[in-house]
């Protein structure tokens, strides 16, 4: 499921996580654990999306409205640049 815009959210910020089945088994619950130590659950949505085909750096991630794909190793800087900077 896609979430089509923001109004449907509440929120300018949504995070996609490939559910494929590279990414499922590498997932680990670092998205989860971050928006819960920064207090962003009503500001942070999460959905998921469907296999991306960027299995060599699973689990990807997408970021909304950004555009920036990444995996989940990259969290922190993701995070640091383009989350708690706003």
């Amino acid at each position: 499921m896609y979430i089509e815009n923001r109004e449907e959210t509440g929120s300018d910020i949504i995070i996609y996580q490939c559910v494929g089945p590279n990414c499922k088994k590498k997932k680990g619950k670092l998205l989860e654990n971050y928006i819960k130590k920064y207090r962003l659950q009503d500001k942070i949505k999460t959905d998921v999306m469907g296999c991306t085909d960027r299995c060599n750096a699973a689990p990807i991630l997408h970021l909304h409205p950004d555009d920036i794909w990444f995996s989940e190793r990259d969290l922190g800087t993701v995070f640091k640049k383009h989350i708690l900077n706003k």
